[in-house]
């Protein structure tokens, strides 16, 4: 019989993995809690998603919660705001330690616990902030952080009994040789790399996710799945496109083109472009030399058909390709 239950955040890094680790080692019953960031495809298997499957070598159920609209409207206008990209991360652990007491409260457990370590990132694990975020979730005194528990205040769990305090780690900084030195002797081989992982970090996607929240208007889950695919260009102020860069993309364009503006697939071998937006005959011009710039008409007609959300069709003959240099200054 378990002595308690408890929820923890999985991320696939080593350090949640560790986290879990050691309140299974309790014999306290835990339960995983993945939230899915809105660029996992819609139509994704949660049991493919790698936090899952690495939380299986520990034996870790997981939960996988799917960011939606009310997570895309935090990343609008932040409380805390953004990072050195278009990084929400105070916010974003905010939202997500809710959701997880959320779910600590519907299935009657006794705390909330996260892999974080104090001072390890500068933006939200300093001591302070992670004072903050336990405020801010409602969850005073029973936001468990295992692997440095011993720098902080002890919690409801660990002053009940239900956690041996004795047991948790007291890990501070950057360093991670405690983290590995752990994982060798749970024999936990397999973890995402510390370094990254998170999309809103990367300055190429960060790119796109400020141009899409500028331009956009009513985005969704689709919109921020399509910024992982292809090419982006902003052909004007009032139209994107998404040029694919294989026939992966291509099909995947094609599965979402019943939420674009338009859908452009050529006669040659050449790539989709999906259309976010309103486009004028100079804007299908231009799409045309963007197609014919990527594409290989050999001895045909480069013709395109031009399929908007009505389900009226526009064919074009592409005339030259455009350059690599205009090209570049549409390139988001």
């Amino acid at each position: 019989m378990s002595r308690g239950k408890g929820i923890v955040l999985i991320s696939g890094g080593l350090d949640s993995l560790l986290a879990a680790r050691l309140l299974m080692d309790q014999d306290l019953d835990m339960i995983g809690f993945y939230g899915a960031l809105p660029f996992v495809a819609p139509d994704a298997d949660p049991a493919s998603l790698k936090p899952v499957q690495l939380a299986a070598q520990i034996n870790l159920t997981v939960h996988v919660h799917r960011c939606g609209r009310e997570y895309i409207d935090i990343l609008r206008n932040p409380s805390h705001g953004y990072g050195k990209h278009m990084n929400p991360c105070i916010d974003c652990h905010i939202y997500f330690i809710k959701k997880a007491a959320e779910m600590m409260r519907d299935c009657r457990a006794d705390f909330v616990a996260t892999g974080e370590v104090v001072g390890q990132r500068p933006m939200s694990q300093m001591r302070h902030t992670m004072n903050h975020i336990e405020k801010e979730t409602g969850l005073k005194g029973r936001l468990l952080r295992p692997l440095s528990a011993q720098l902080l205040k002890p919690t409801i769990p660990e002053e009940e009994g239900i956690v041996n305090r004795d047991l948790l780690m007291g890990i501070n900084g950057r360093s991670r040789k405690d983290q590995f030195e752990l994982a060798r002797k749970y024999n936990i081989a397999e973890y995402e790399s510390p370094s990254g992982g998170c999309l809103f970090t990367d300055r190429f996607i960060s790119r796109r996710v400020s141009d899409l929240l500028t331009h956009g208007g009513d985005v969704d889950t689709v919109d921020f799945y399509l910024l992982t695919i292809g090419r982006h260009y902003r052909i004007s102020e009032a139209a994107k496109i998404i040029v694919s860069r294989n026939e992966r993309e291509n099909s995947e364009l094609e599965k979402y083109r019943m939420v674009s503006d338009y859908l452009c697939l050529p006669d040659f071998k050449g790539p989709a472009v999906y259309v976010k937006g309103t486009i004028t005959e100079s804007d299908m011009a231009l799409i045309g030399s963007i197609m014919l710039r990527y594409g290989k008409v050999g001895d045909g007609v480069p013709a395109i058909s031009i399929s908007a959300r009505d389900g009226s069709v526009t064919r074009i003959i592409a005339e030259n390709a455009i350059s690599d240099e205009d090209l570049e200054r549409l390139r988001i």
